[in-house]
């Protein structure tokens, strides 16, 4: 199954020359793999965000509903055992099961209209749950991999009184 939804992609365009793609695993195999990919100007592309690690909180336990390939045949964690279906039309949209029945629907939509990427999640099954959501930032040419980026700054800042 893992094999079969690795091959399985999907491409969302913003009509701007920007776009979101990735495979129905959930599992980024090739550079052009991303969430958010921009056009600011002519010919050029920008990977913002490269994707995202995503878990299901609930009182049975923490479940991950994502999967990352560090390199061929390692992938962890096995969030990708956890898709239960996938639909590429109208748009990406995933259901995801966790072990205690838990049943998330995961939905991607790029709009055309600003070139942003949509995330959408809506809990179908299940009692109270907290969705965790770490977006993986890039900032990356396109057509380039990104290892570390070391002037990239992780700490907050507080900019004009508001909290950050």
């Amino acid at each position: 199954m893992l094999e079969q939804s690795r091959q399985l992609e999907w491409l969302e365009a913003d009509g701007r020359g920007g776009f979101a793609m990735g495979t129905a695993a959930l599992i980024r195999t090739r550079r052009y793999h991303a969430l958010l990919v921009a056009a600011p100007r002519a010919g050029g592309r920008v990977v913002l965000v490269s994707g995202f690690e995503l878990a299901l909180h609930t009182p049975a336990g923490k479940f991950a509903l994502s999967s990352q390939e560090y390199q061929p045949g390692v992938v962890h964690p096995d969030g990708w055992k956890r898709i239960e279906s996938f639909s590429a039309t109208p748009w990406p949209r995933w259901v995801l099961r966790s072990e205690d029945g838990s049943a998330l629907e995961l939905e991607l939509c790029s709009v055309r209209s600003t070139g942003e990427t949509l995330v959408r999640a809506h809990l179908l099954a299940g009692g109270s749950a907290r969705l965790e959501l770490r977006p993986l930032l890039s900032g990356r040419d396109y057509h380039s991999l990104h290892h570390e980026n070391p002037l990239f700054r992780f700490e907050p800042e507080k900019i004009d009184g508001t909290s950050g």
